[in-house]
């Protein structure tokens, strides 16, 4: 992280930090704001209050009553003869002076004035003082006669009474004014303390504000620093990748130039091992045999690791056959078991009847000869066990594949090491039994790139159990392809095969032969329109896709041409089999279309329904062929087997190798030329190369390879690309060597 950053991450953790103790304090300081505001709405109600305005009234109606009632007693004792209606009202009027009584004894009034030690002294002489003359006025209410005297004493307990109510009345005023005027002095101090509370509030928000604007450019300039960063990681990024694929275009480049020096010293000391040599020299060419075979398989180990590196290579789907597969791997093993004086054996745990699964044969294949290998270098004298079993889950099947052997034994503190690229046991190991350390590093990272797990259990002196079990998905045995007899007679025609790729070629130009047919080779369509020119052709069969002119211009000019020219059927072959192309072909003048890969029954038909009715009487017998060896048909389970056994039919196992050789010479050439495209930049060519190794490669039944190279044409050409195609190569011509061999 550079300098920048790191401050940049300081002060961003620096102000969210005050960030939040702001935004701590500002919530404080909002819920206190909202408390004051709730107290000041409380008092604001208190000052306003009903009860001390009641309290105030009820002494001003009390005190006015006495008045009102000491004045109508006045009166009425004024009167000479005073009558009933007089004395009814008088006795009204201290019914509401008695009325007015019972408010200063109602509990509001009493809880207002409980604290006031003048309202609990004049209160009860009050009240005293108003019940003292209820008598009177009850007499006069029940229309008795009551004395002046009486009267006049009355009289005189309202003039005490309007003392005390005076007294009331002067006191409860200046208690409410009191009140007022120290609720108005709160209220006042509570403004204040909102006003500094909101100013609090306020800094605290302007600071809060000022802070996440800091916090902001803060965070926008680590964010340009970031992306500056970004910009030169994507960029170290690039360059590592771009060096990540030249190398491994390297290697399988140089693979592939050192397996081909490597195929023919292996070649020649197998040669030599079978002329009449001496014992010396004999131990010289074992020698020479065992050191390329051992060379080979680092080179293998250091590719292979090198591509999973990468991850060029996703994981197949196809149909195989486990138990086949696995006799394959032991089969290989079995010269070197010998050599060690190990004896191999197999257990088939439940596999009776069944077997066909969806997978990646070639890589469960890989795995298993690594540890098989390992199991025979580390073994002398022993048993190399392998056993089979399929395990069903609720999730699905899963192939369980066990090596057990009887030798060395890997100690508890090296099992650890044992699956990292590079690692063995200890470090003489490989100078005792030679390797890189890469092949349970490559098989760990197939398996688990299969979904699978790997895994090992040994003791030091006993021997090793490896094993590991991967997903599968259980299909039914596919049934065999019916061979079917091919015409036995054909017109012999005069064939003008236009081919530019060497492998189809070949393959087109014995399947010919062997339907009795005289052939001629143009390797693109000039050579085509010029031989056609020359002489007279009973049919053409002609590829699209050539250099110097393609198929559909060879066409055009070849039905330009006078005479026969004009007429001769005109075959496509080509891998292009859309509807577009087949239009293409049949506005070009052509007279059919077959795609590739050809085989002999279609050959034999083209022949049959294209012949010209001059050429049906030059009758001819196909030649004979050989019965197919499916020993070398079963290579690899990824091959046509039927299209490889088709082939050894038509020209022999010597013939078939010659067209692998021949194919592994032209694609060496067509990798070189992928190369040059993709340096510059040449779609057009790259396009046509790739179309053309996938016609070679369909041809040979290698449609692995094939389906590769046509993926591939609708992708942007990059250096991964090519690695892909080298590493396809690779293989196949490791499956060259191990024949070979």
């Amino acid at each position: 992280m550079s300098e920048n950053l790191v401050r940049s991450r300081d002060a961003v953790r620096q102000t969210g930090g005050a960030t939040k103790y702001l935004l701590a304090l500002s919530v404080l300081l909002m819920f206190g704001l909202a408390g004051l505001f709730a107290y000041l709405s409380n008092r604001q109600n208190t000052l306003q209050d009903s009860i001390r305005e009641d309290a105030l009234w009820a002494v001003y109606q009390f005190d006015r009553e006495t008045r009102t009632l000491s004045q109508s007693l006045t009166h009425y004792l004024a009167l000479s003869r005073p009558s009933p209606e007089d004395a009814k009202a008088l006795t009204l009027r201290y019914d509401i002076l008695y009325s007015r009584l019972s408010i200063l004894d109602n509990g509001k009034y009493q809880s207002y004035f409980e604290q006031s030690e003048t309202v609990d002294a004049l209160r009860p002489r009050a009240r005293d003082l108003v019940l003292g003359m209820e008598p009177v006025f009850n007499e006069l209410t029940a229309g008795g006669n009551v004395s002046r005297t009486a009267l006049e004493a009355t009289a005189g307990r309202l003039r005490d009474l309007l003392a005390i109510t005076e007294d009331l009345l002067t006191f409860t005023n200046a208690t409410v004014s009191a009140a007022r005027a120290d609720a108005r002095e709160e209220i006042m101090r509570l403004q204040k303390l909102s006003a500094w509370v909101v100013l609090a509030l306020g800094i605290s928000i302007a600071l809060l504000i000022l802070n996440l604007m800091r916090q902001l450019r803060i965070v926008r300039s680590a964010t340009d620093e970031i992306e500056a960063t970004a910009n030169k990681m994507a960029a170290a990024y690039r360059a590592a990748e771009a060096g990540n694929q030249a190398k491994s275009q390297f290697m399988a480049t140089i693979g592939h130039e050192i397996r081909t020096p490597l195929n023919a010293i292996l070649g020649m000391a197998e040669l030599l091992s079978m002329g009449r040599l001496g014992e010396e020299e004999r131990e010289n060419v074992r020698v020479i045999t065992s050191s390329g075979t051992a060379l080979l398989e680092i080179i293998n180990e250091i590719l292979d690791f090198a591509k999973i590196e990468h991850g060029d290579e996703p994981p197949e789907k196809i149909p195989f056959h486990a138990p086949e597969l696995v006799r394959q791997a032991m089969k290989v093993m079995e010269g070197r078991a010998r050599e060690q004086g190990n004896r191999l054996e197999l257990v088939m745990n439940g596999m009776a009847g069944r077997g066909w699964y969806l997978g990646d044969p070639n890589r469960l294949r890989r795995v298993l000869l690594n540890l098989l290998s390992n199991a025979v270098k580390f073994t002398e004298g022993g048993t190399v066990r392998v056993s089979l079993s399929e395990i069903r889950r609720d999730e699905g099947a899963r192939l369980l594949f066990e090596v057990v052997d009887t030798g060395i034994g890997i100690a508890e503190d090296a099992r650890p090491r044992l699956f990292h690229a590079f690692s063995q046991v200890d470090g003489t190991i490989s100078r005792r039994f030679g390797g890189t350390g890469l092949g349970l590093a490559i098989c760990k990272r197939i398996v688990e790139s299969l979904d699978g797990t790997i895994g090992l259990d040994s003791e030091v002196g006993e021997g090793s159990r490896f094993w590991f079990e991967v997903p599968v998905a259980v299909i039914a045995a596919p049934v065999p392809a019916q061979t079917q007899e091919h015409a036995a007679t054909l017109p012999r025609l005069n064939v003008l095969l236009v081919e530019d790729n060497a492998v189809n070629r070949e393959v087109a130009s014995q399947f010919l032969q062997k339907l009795g047919q005289d052939v001629t080779v143009a390797v693109d369509g000039a050579e085509a329109v010029r031989l056609a020119a020359e002489r007279d052709f009973d049919l053409v069969l002609m590829d699209m896709q050539m250099p110097v002119m393609d198929g559909i211009s060879a066409t055009k000019a070849i039905r330009g041409l006078p005479g026969k020219a004009r007429t001769v059927p005109i075959v496509a072959m080509t891998a292009n089999a859309s509807d577009a192309d087949r239009r293409r072909c049949m506005e070009a003048g052509m007279s059919g279309f077959q795609s590739k890969p050809i085989n002999m029954a279609q050959l034999s038909s083209i022949v049959a329904n294209h012949a010209p009715t001059e050429a049906r009487n030059r009758i001819v017998a196909p030649g004979k062929t050989g019965p197919a060896d499916t020993a070398l048909a079963c290579v690899r389970p990824d091959h046509d087997r039927d299209r490889v056994a088709e082939l050894i039919k038509a020209v022999g196992q010597d013939g078939f190798r010659h067209l692998v050789d021949v194919f592994l010479t032209d694609a060496s050439a067509l990798l070189a030329d992928l190369g040059r495209a993709m340096a510059a930049g040449d779609a057009e060519l790259g396009d046509r190369t790739l179309h053309s190794l996938k016609g070679s490669a369909s041809n040979l039944g290698f449609v692995s390879l094939a389906g590769l190279a046509e993926s591939l044409r609708k992708e942007r050409l990059d250096a991964a690309a090519v690695s892909r195609i080298a590493a396809e190569l690779a293989r196949l011509s490791e499956t060259r060597l191990v024949k070979a061999a």
